[in-house]
């Protein structure tokens, strides 16, 4: 679009405020394209704040990577990467909470670990203990690192969580304070790829720090475990669908935004946008807009819109992605006991068990997260499914000890974009919602929410708050 100057005469608005951004009062339309769990988020808050609000999405389903998917063999919906709360995901349980879904997950607050040596281990809060200490008799029996080790460990979990960082690595961190190889593999390890989906030589030990606060400080449950007990398409398509509806939200299914239509005033900074169009020729037009895109398909859009200078400012080359494989394991009998549902594995390539569906006989998930640095191509592809399940298979009979353990039926789903490479500078360096356009925001968990790429941070960067000016600045961390 060429680019057009005059004086702005037709106000469309103060800029929004979600999550990082605020929408005017004066305003009463907003459009929001996206819809995972940032788009989910921003339609509930937005409407609940009396806002006329449309949600278009690409595809069928609400869910975004939250998603499933129909295994023909078996006949039955099978979750594409197994997903799972921990209680310091407050925004997340929140927005549970108003859409009815809690329901549809239970509450575990013991952990338990399992490692190729044998050796198990359960984390469970102490009741009797302060908030940031109610994890330690459980800490202390760790098994799998010496007493020293673990006391030193203890010590610098504290220190991580109260000192001020640089933009360095964990692996830096780790030198700095000369951990060892032994705590890192039996410890650190299993709690970094679970959480920031990437090894220590590329994770920003600032998304560490975030990670470790949420655990020991936000409440005293932020170590709770929250599984989902049916497949997540129903939870997040059909049951949050048919709560937004209830609520006012308008859906749109199948609308790939094509270009954005916009203009630049000489009074403002940014460009204003006047109207979305969409691949089917469909044309949106409100007073404010929320574009909750991954970076990729944000990229194809300002490219597409002729906003090449907004696209430079994201720099979204710096994204790179992180891959999460799952592998689905139909088994001869059942690895956990009955009354298990999850295990975090240490030593192997599998970093975490779980039984999804108590109602599906001996069906067991086990996740491989940064798989984009573990495992070659093929293995995170159909291709490689047997063989990868095979090695998840040893590993499996040697933690449990179940020589007898048989594979009946496997399969290896992968999803490629699971999160953002929480690299150093990139993760203290990621744009604010408010830093394109005049009456528009982005969201996503690869924004400045603060927190690592994770569904806590999707639903924080989409949420909708009201402020008093809305000229104040437009995101500020929770």
């Amino acid at each position: 679009m060429p680019l057009k100057v005059r004086r702005r005469s037709a106000i469309i608005g103060k800029r929004p405020y979600c999550t990082n951004s605020l929408l005017n009062k004066t305003q009463t339309s907003l459009t929001i394209v996206g819809g995972g769990l940032a788009g989910i988020a921003a339609a509930e808050s937005a409407q609940s704040l009396g806002y006329q609000t449309v949600l278009y999405e690409r595809n069928g389903v609400l869910g975004g990577r939250v998603a499933s998917f129909f295994e023909p063999i078996k006949k039955q919906w099978i979750d594409i990467g197994q997903h799972l709360l921990l209680g310091c995901c407050t925004e997340v349980l929140a927005l549970h909470q108003r859409l009815g879904l809690d329901q549809f997950y239970d509450r575990y607050d013991t952990t338990h670990f399992a490692t190729l040596h044998r050796q198990h281990w359960s984390l469970t809060s102490s009741p009797y203990l302060p908030q940031r200490l109610q994890l330690l008799p459980s800490f202390l029996t760790m098994p799998m690192v010496p007493i020293l080790e673990r006391l030193k460990t203890g010590l610098l979990l504290k220190k991580l969580a109260d000192e001020t960082l640089t933009d360095i690595s964990v692996a830096d961190w780790f030198k700095q304070h000369e951990v060892t190889h032994h705590s890192i593999d039996a410890f650190w390890n299993p709690l970094i790829l679970s959480t920031l989906n990437e090894m220590p030589e590329y994770a920003a030990a600032k998304a560490l720090q975030k990670v470790i606060r949420a655990c020991l400080g936000e409440t005293r449950n932020a170590m709770s475990v929250y599984l989902p007990k049916i497949p997540l398409r129903e939870i997040y398509h059909d049951n949050a669908a048919k709560a937004l509806k209830k609520n006012g939200v308008t859906l749109q299914f199948y609308k790939r935004l094509r270009r954005i239509h916009w203009e630049k005033y000489e009074d403002t900074e940014l460009p204003t946008i006047k109207s979305l169009e969409f691949s089917d020729g469909t044309i949106a037009q409100s007073d404010q807009y929320i574009l909750a895109l991954p970076t990729s398909q944000l990229w194809k859009v300002l490219d597409a819109s002729a906003l090449t200078e907004s696209a430079e400012k994201l720099r979204l080359e710096r994204f790179e992605p992180g891959a999460v494989t799952t592998v689905h394991l139909w088994l001869n009998r059942p690895v956990l006991e009955p009354d298990k549902r999850y295990c975090v594995l240490a030593g192997g390539i599998g970093q975490f068990v779980c039984r999804p569906n108590n109602d599906i006989k001996n069906y067991y998930t086990v996740v491989i997260s940064a798989a984009h640095r573990l495992l070659n191509d093929t293995e995170m592809t159909a291709a490689g499914s047997a063989d990868l399940a095979h090695r998840i298979l040893e590993q499996l009979k040697t933690t449990f000890e179940s020589p007898d353990l048989q594979l009946l039926h496997c399969r290896t789903t992968t999803c490629f974009e699971a999160t953002f490479s929480p690299q150093p500078l990139v993760y203290a360096n990621r744009p604010e919602s408010s830093c394109l356009f005049e009456n528009g925001t982005i969201s996503g968990d690869w924004t400045q929410t603060g927190f690592p790429a994770t569904l806590e941070g999707a639903v924080r960067s989409g949420l909708v708050r009201m402020k008093a000016d809305a000229t104040l600045p437009l995101h500020t961390e929770k």
